[in-house]
């Protein structure tokens, strides 16, 4: 097929570049000195000048437009996480879009031995897609109460987090008895700690409309997290122990004002809002990554490695350029020991396709999620 295409893009090109020359005008005349006689516009010097317009509409017609979702589970990938994840690419979106059909995927021996793929045609959009998904599903793990979403953005994320918080708890006391049986069976467990969510987000409008996006799903505590006085007031907070975990009590969220960590460089450190939280709740059970472009996170990963000690990390836009995750994720991949990927997927924003090609390769989406070994 690659051989093929190659073809088709060269015979394009020799079709394109030789229906250009006629009579006195040549390659020379009109592309390398720029004789103005040559072209009526500028798009037919490019055609003329340039492999690539040729080119480029062999490529439009061979690349495959992707829709769906398509998941990968490793041999060890929780059955728990394996079954939500599954029954998710089933179940209709939040729009209430009906059923998806869902069929195995084909061979997965790049993956490695055991793992197991399946496609599903459900649609995504940016509050139900294959990452708000995930993070749901690892949500809905027994062991999963404390979670950093790095970035708080539309909250949509930690929307869906809350959600399946909500629902996990909620399942602990349906067929109880009302009274003390129905108290005692909503108790935490011993060792279990009460559902957190800590998010960042600078700009104050953000957090307004995520505020909106997340009620009334979780209990909100809004604060800011830049200066030496409002990191302290933010460490007295945590230091008050959570509310105990009942049915009807919303996840508390976190939503705070500022960056993780202030400068770009790691050395000299400075006093910062993700090392104050970690400090007080790690291990933490899940962080999500979720980040703009241009965002490096170069001095953030240190601290969340390090002090955030997290169990599962959930990696948001793997594929794209100029995105920290894609980095994060092959600095996971080359600690085996430390570090094992117990989930992969893609997804496609919406069903219409992005042009022009270049966008199209944005509009599909990879995450991975990975364990602490």
């Amino acid at each position: 097929e690659a051989l093929e295409r190659r073809a088709s893009v060269d015979a394009a090109a020799a079709r394109t570049f030789a229906s250009c020359w006629t009579k006195d005008f040549t390659y020379e005349r009109c592309c390398l000195n720029g004789d103005k006689d040559c072209f009526l516009s500028a798009q037919s010097a490019a055609a003329c000048c340039s492999g690539w317009p040729a080119a480029s509409e062999v490529l439009e017609s061979h690349m495959k437009v992707f829709s769906g979702r398509w998941t990968a589970a490793s041999p060890s990938a929780p059955p728990h996480l394996v079954r939500c994840l599954r029954a998710g690419d089933v179940a209709g979106g939040a729009g209430g879009g009906g059923a998806a059909a869902v069929a195995e995927a084909g061979a997965t021996d790049h993956l490695g031995t055991g793992w197991q793929a399946w496609t599903s045609t459900r649609e995504s959009e940016l509050c139900d897609s294959g990452l708000t998904q995930v993070a749901a599903c690892i949500a809905s793990l027994p062991d999963v109460s404390v979670v950093l979403d790095l970035f708080l953005g539309g909250g949509c994320t930690a929307k869906s987090i809350a959600e399946s918080l909500n629902r996990r708890l909620a399942a602990r006391t349906n067929g109880s008895a009302s009274g003390a049986a129905a108290a005692a069976a909503a108790a935490a467990a011993p060792g279990e700690r009460a559902p957190e969510i800590f998010s960042f987000e600078h700009y104050s409008q953000r957090i307004y409309e995520a505020s909106i996006v997340g009620f009334p799903h979780w209990h909100a505590t809004r604060l800011r997290a830049a200066s030496h006085a409002q990191l302290a007031m933010l460490q007295r907070r945590l230091l008050v122990p959570p509310p105990p975990r009942r049915a009807g009590r919303a996840p508390r969220m976190w939503m705070l004002q500022g960056s993780p960590y202030p400068n770009a460089a790691l050395m000299p450190y400075k006093l910062n809002g993700l090392d104050s939280v970690c400090l007080h709740r790690q291990p933490i059970d899940m962080v999500l990554i979720d980040s703009g472009v241009n965002v490096q996170l170069v001095a953030e990963w240190p601290i969340i490695e390090a002090v955030c000690r997290p169990r599962w990390v959930v990696l948001h836009d793997i594929n794209l350029p100029n995105h920290a995750p894609g980095w994060i994720y092959q600095y996971l991949q080359d600690r085996p020991s430390e570090w094992r990927m117990e989930v992969q997927g893609r997804y496609a924003l919406y069903h219409e396709r992005w042009v022009p090609p270049t966008a199209e390769l944005k509009r599909v989406r990879s995450w991975a999620v990975f364990f602490s070994a």
